[in-house]
């Protein structure tokens, strides 16, 4: 809140001024940024101006004004060349005298000056000073009306102006692009960023910006007005408002206009309501087709068939049809080229079929001419639809022909075959374009000869497959990669496979119910004994025989001419019997078992034999050292043959 004051100096100096007889003339306005400083307190009568460097600006006053003879009116404009500080408190002094005669303290405001484009304010302040014979003791005679207008009025009439103009070119709402288009990312509805106009204001929206939609059907509206103060720049302020129904209405004196966005269903589905671009885009858009309609937008489908020759099969075309330039009306003659521009399907006036000329080949399309009938060959005419391609005979001038079906958006085409010589019309068949296609239902082939054959470049794989829903394979038969002449049969769930070549090979077990009877044994009687081929009665072992000839199964031994070797099958124990090792004097003599312990040599026992062992006894020999693969032995002063016992395990 402001306070306004007249100063005691004003008063000491006006008393002063009348003694002399001098005029009491106020001629400088200050401004000053006084810190802390409370607009709300009273100002003391005594105050004098701030101290220099809070004050900001000085300036001779602009206008002087009576309103009556007992107050005057001063006041100044501060420019938009003048800036930039700001201020909270203002006085009126004498100049000349430095006598400061009213004081306002008031909130901190803004002086900017226009810069780099950047346009500044422009502020007026007034002082209105009141004592008794004030317009005698100033000298001010101009009424402060010349001089004091109010422009708000005039400014707003332009705005307004600016507004209506608006709406003449872009209607009562208009949006450019995606601008305040409404959309939705899972359950989250949102408005994205863009401009647009609702009744003459432009809006435009930085950053896409989230809404929240409760209740449905709903309507999402943008709400925009027109504020400012007296000494602000005006802007569109705007909001989004989501509710069942909006009007134009009037809040604290602004008007505010409204605009339905869009339309939300129950189901939350959204209905864009934004009408795109100019008036003249609208009006555009309703006038003429546009090229991403595809035609849809034709307001007259078969008046535009008919304008640009363009029949349906269920219209009758006019004999003034023309093909290739050749008018249809009456029996004509084409060549095959001109056959070939006739479309698939309809009446299309009175056509000779035997006097297509250049090529067996051409289109049958209801002959009418008089020996295009059923007793000449030619098809009934009843039920015939779609192009029929014509298999001509120069001599008969018929011999059969196709006719074809082929589904919207399909590689499928059906096609069946007519015979003149038996005036009939075979099943319907179905072929497959080089394209590929897809059979949903179930296919039944019915030829006693060849029903179905793969073709594949020389070397390339070729197999047929069987799939899940999924697109997983099951199996393949056939030969699944290049350059393998080899059939197999692939189960990919079992992981098994049946390669069917010159050999059979099967990686998995066979399970046979029934009996297997094979052509060649041979690889049998590699592997087995032939069932008559065998060891005659007393020409074999007994088992008391072999008992005898070898070592039974819990004592297995291995024997030489001098080396013994056993094996406790139960204990594990094992024992080498070595004899006949020659043994020099003092010399260390490696003897190596003749099958070596599995683990451990637990000891050696060596003796004399008996022979060549001269005046020596066999207390002379003894086993330096030993291990599971051999020993050593030493003969002190002996040269002789020993024998040896080791045992182990």
């Amino acid at each position: 809140m402001s306070q306004t004051v007249i100063t005691t100096a004003f008063e000491q100096w006006k008393a002063q001024q009348a003694v002399n007889g001098g005029a009491v003339a106020l001629d400088e306005f200050v401004f000053a940024n006084v810190p802390d400083l409370d607009t709300d307190a009273p100002i003391d009568r005594a105050e004098g101006l701030p101290d220099k460097a809070q004050i900001v600006h000085r300036q001779a006053v602009s206008r002087t004004g009576v309103v009556n003879e007992n107050a005057v009116v001063y006041s100044v404009v501060l420019g938009a060349e003048t800036g930039d500080f700001s201020f909270n408190w203002i006085g009126l002094m004498n100049k000349a005298s430095g006598t400061l005669a009213m004081i306002v303290h008031a909130p901190l405001q803004q002086k900017i000056k226009t810069t780099a484009g950047q346009q500044g304010n422009v502020l007026t302040r007034s002082f209105l000073m009141e004592f008794n014979g004030a317009q005698t003791e100033t000298a001010i005679s101009m009424p402060a009306e010349t001089w004091q207008i109010d422009f708000t009025a005039r400014m707003m009439g332009m705005d307004e102006r600016q507004r209506l103009e608006n709406i003449d070119i872009y209607g009562p709402g208009a949006f450019f692009g995606n601008g305040w288009l409404v959309g939705k990312t899972g359950t989250q509805y949102f408005v994205t960023k863009g401009a647009g106009y609702v009744a003459g204001l432009r809006a435009e929206l930085a950053t896409n910006q989230n809404i929240t939609v409760t209740t449905k059907p709903v309507k999402v509206w943008l709400d925009v007005c027109w504020r400012g103060t007296l000494t602000s720049a005006w802007t569109v302020e705007q909001k989004v408002t989501v509710a069942a129904s909006l009007s134009d209405y009037e809040q604290n004196g602004v008007k505010h206009y409204v605009f339905a966005l869009a339309s939300i269903d129950e189901n939350g589905v959204i209905t864009d309501l934004r009408p795109k671009g100019a008036l003249s885009e609208q009006q555009a858009s309703s006038d003429y087709m546009r090229k991403d309609k595809n035609l849809q937008d034709v307001a007259n489908i078969p008046a535009a068939r008919k304008v640009l020759d363009v029949y349906s099969k269920a219209e009758a075309v006019p004999a003034t049809r023309k093909i290739n330039g050749k008018a249809l009306s009456g029996d004509i003659t084409i060549s095959a080229t001109d056959a070939a521009a006739i479309p698939d399907g309809g009446n299309l006036g009175t056509i000779n079929i035997n006097t297509l000329t250049g090529t067996k080949f051409g289109r049958y399309v209801q002959p009418v001419s008089a020996n295009a009938t059923e007793a000449n060959g030619y098809p009934p005419q009843a039920g015939v639809a779609g192009a029929l391609d014509v298999i001509q005979n120069a001599a008969n001038g018929f011999e059969g022909c196709t006719q074809e079906f082929r589904p919207y958006n399909s590689n499928v085409c059906y096609r069946r075959f007519y015979n003149a010589a038996n005036k009939s019309w075979s099943a319907w068949l179905f072929d497959i374009s080089s394209a590929g296609g897809q059979v949903t239902g179930e296919l039944m082939i019915n030829n006693p000869g060849l029903a179905l054959r793969l073709i594949a470049p020389k070397g390339r794989g070729v197999y047929i497959q069987a799939r899940d829903t999924d697109n997983n394979p099951r199996w393949y038969i056939g030969a699944g990669s290049d350059n393998n002449d080899g059939c197999a049969f692939q189960n990919y769930k079992y992981d098994t496979n049946i390669v069917l070549s010159s050999v059979i090979t099967c990686n998995k077990s066979v399970n046979i119910s029934g009996a297997v009877t094979p052509t060649s044994y041979v690889n049998f009687d590699a592997r087995y004994q032939a069932k008559g081929n065998y060891t005659p009665a007393g020409q074999a072992y007994t088992k008391a025989e072999s008992d005898a000839r070898y070592n039974l199964k819990n004592s297995i031994s291995i024997k030489t001419a001098s080396r013994l070797v056993t094996k406790d099958s139960t204990t594990g124990v094992m024992e080498v019997v070595m004899s006949g090792i020659s043994v020099g004097n003092r010399v260390n003599a490696n003897v190596t078992f003749p099958v070596a312990f599995p683990n451990a040599c637990a000891g050696v026992v060596i003796s004399y034999n008996g022979a060549g062992h001269g005046n020596d006894s066999d207390s002379a020999i003894y086993v330096p050292s030993y291990s599971k693969t051999g020993c050593i032995l030493y003969a002190n002063n002996a040269n002789g043959i020993f024998t040896l016992i080791a045992k182990g395990y």
